[in-house]
């Protein structure tokens, strides 16, 4: 068995994607039996332009005008035994939106996300470290039908698989997670995955903390829907046939760095940006999480 590494980054990765479920990534590396990790969270994210169906538009207006989201967030997560973990985050969102869709901003509690995760496999030499999750989201108290929402409004359940393998004692190692959604039938369901690499540089300025880097892909997609200003889009007719009724796709190329002390606590910079989409905006966008664990074995 191979010795296992520092987590490499936060256990909770969030990402601000505007009009769908909060992207929310979690570590195939589960916490200790009687861990308890409390990790604050916030995104910026910012946009000017936009896909309409899969054609890009923009600017939003004259001026440089520009679509900006902030989230809030505490991610809480707890090694319940060994080989399984609770999770649950909870948080607040506001979005100023432009003149141009005709009202000043829009704000509430986010969606809130819980699961619980178990670990099939140890990582070894060859296998990678395994883990399946069972989630679920509970819609957030904004309103959902204005355009580029903080979300679909959408109550919703979904299973992912997530690995992690480690290289030797190169520091280097992949990441990733494939999963599905099902959703409250206003809002289509929708597949998730992500993939990654990392290196760990570990000794920094003792011999138990470490620096990571990393970088990835995410790809975010509806199964259905509608596109803006395409057959059937009508707002004016409720959401199940406006914004959250969207066929949306985000693909996005995301990095991070991030420091782990010798208390075990890690702070972590995040920046994605979007490469591509359908009916979502081409988003950049920031974040920083502060990890901090408590107990265990």
């Amino acid at each position: 068995m191979i010795k296992r590494i520092q987590r490499p980054f936060a256990p909770a990765v969030l990402l601000t994607l505007g009009a769908c479920a909060g992207a929310h990534a979690q570590s195939a590396w589960l916490p200790a039996p009687g861990q308890f990790v409390s990790t604050p969270a916030f995104t910026y994210s910012t946009f000017d332009e936009f896909w309409v169906g899969d054609t890009k538009v923009g600017p939003l207006k004259a001026g440089d005008e520009s679509l900006d989201q902030l989230n809030v967030f505490l991610g809480l997560e707890y090694g319940i035994m060994d080989r399984l973990a609770a999770d649950v985050t909870v948080g607040y969102t506001q979005v100023g939106s432009t003149d141009t869709f005709g009202n000043s901003s829009e704000d509430g509690l986010a969606d809130s996300i819980l699961g619980i995760r178990y670990q099939l496999t140890e990582e070894t030499d060859v296998l990678p470290l395994i883990a399946v999750r069972l989630g679920g989201v509970i819609a957030g108290s904004y309103d959902e039908n204005t355009p580029f929402a903080p979300g679909d409004g959408a109550n919703a359940v979904d299973g992912s698989l997530l690995f992690a393998k480690t290289f030797g004692d190169s520091g280097f190692g992949a990441y990733g997670d494939i999963g599905y959604r099902f959703r409250d039938s206003h809002a289509p369901d929708e597949f998730f995955g992500s993939v990654g690499v990392f290196k760990q540089f570990s000794g920094i300025f003792t011999d138990s903390d470490a620096i990571t880097v990393s970088a990835g892909y995410r790809h975010i997609q509806s199964t259905s829907g509608l596109d803006i200003m395409g057959p059937g889009f009508d707002p004016g007719a409720g959401a199940g046939s406006g914004f959250p009724a969207l066929k949306e796709i985000n693909q996005l190329v995301e990095g991070a760095i991030g420091y782990t002390d010798v208390g075990g606590r890690h702070y972590q910079f995040t920046i994605a940006k979007s490469v591509d989409g359908e009916n979502t905006g081409d988003k950049l966008i920031f974040g920083f999480a502060v990890s901090l664990p408590f107990g265990g074995e």
